[in-house]
């Protein structure tokens, strides 16, 4: 009995731990890519620590606490911060006074403009024949005739909504807004954060590994995701992430870390561009961790594992019946 009550304390706490964790990082403004940054680890482990999937080590509580101003009995337990400014770290005193005088400033100039357009207006110099200018905004287009000149349109044309159907650009296609509304409406919500999992067998991969797509609502990015266990110790992820503004570059993410963690063993970051990218080509290397003299092995099974999770992602368009093809995505010689 008192084992178990152990188990259910040891769950309380790393329940405490990754909320507050999220609480705190949310109160200082921080994005998990720049908490990540200053504790010197991945994002994948903030990740992870928030969702309570790992616990960060005895180190990190310390960093952690630093970074948000506390200590680490807040982090660990979960009570309330003992004043309004309690876990926020580095804000000035005065920000709160400054943003209500840049509120009062806007709403002086926004009457001050409305003051003088009223002015403006009574004084005829909106809307007057003898400006010879435009009609006024307020007069109803469908009944006021435009006056003849040897520049302007014939005497009897009324004023008409001119169709620039013809001239249209082509819409933009929008993969962030689409791929977001799926994960939210077919996946399962977690704290911040929304992900949608299939194994991989059902869109071409193996039944060892999952295809998923993921949702982070404090960033702009659609997330897919390869995830292998290698063994009870090592797991590989390979990600390509879908940016809100998007223009056929992703970047990729390969990383093989320790389970119980979240910590890189190896990892490499880089870009793909979509319309150049092949099962044969190459990856790019913008940043990596781990042993040098691994490096080019390591990068190999990243061109395997990002040419699979490409695979899986054209037969997920198919089978789930996604409104943008494999094409939309960029990849044309893929």
């Amino acid at each position: 009995m008192l084992q178990y009550d152990k188990v259910i304390y040891e769950k309380e706490v790393i329940f405490v731990l990754s909320d507050n964790i999220r609480k705190y990082r949310k109160l200082n403004q921080l994005s998990q890519d720049e908490l990540a940054e200053r504790l010197g680890v991945t994002r994948q482990s903030i990740s992870l620590w928030e969702t309570g999937q790992t616990q960060p080590s005895l180190d990190n509580i310390v960093a952690l606490a630093k970074v948000f101003g506390i200590s680490t009995d807040n982090l660990l337990t979960d009570n309330e911060p003992a004043s309004a400014n309690a876990g926020v770290a580095n804000l000035p005193a005065e920000a709160p006074q400054k943003k209500k005088s840049s509120v009062l400033i806007i709403c002086v100039l926004i009457i001050a403009v409305l003051l003088l357009a009223v002015l403006l207006w009574q004084s005829g110099i909106f809307g007057s024949k003898s400006t010879g200018g435009h009609q006024s905004a307020a007069t109803d287009p469908a009944t006021t005739t435009v006056s003849t000149s040897t520049d302007e349109l014939p005497e009897n044309t009324t004023t008409q909504t001119t169709d620039h159907n013809e001239d249209k650009l082509p819409e933009t296609k929008d993969l962030y807004g689409y791929l977001k509304n799926f994960v939210v409406q077919n996946g399962t919500i977690n704290g911040d954060y929304c992900y949608y999992s299939k194994t991989a067998d059902q869109y071409g991969g193996h039944d060892s590994e999952d295809f998923s797509l993921y949702y982070w609502g404090d960033t702009e990015t659609i997330e897919f995701c390869l995830h292998s266990v290698i063994d009870e110790t090592f797991s590989i992820n390979f990600y390509l992430l879908v940016p809100k503004n998007h223009t056929g570059e992703y970047e990729y993410i390969s990383s093989y870390y320790y389970r119980d963690t979240g910590e890189p063993l190896y990892e490499a970051r880089g870009t793909i561009t979509a319309g150049e990218f092949t099962d044969s080509y190459p990856l790019n290397c913008i940043k990596y961790i781990g042993s040098t003299d691994k490096q080019n092995e390591f990068m190999e099974i990243s061109r395997q594992g990002v040419c699979d999770l490409i695979t899986c992602l054209k037969e997920f368009i198919t089978v789930e019946n996604i409104e943008y093809s494999f094409l939309d995505f960029g990849f044309t010689k893929f």
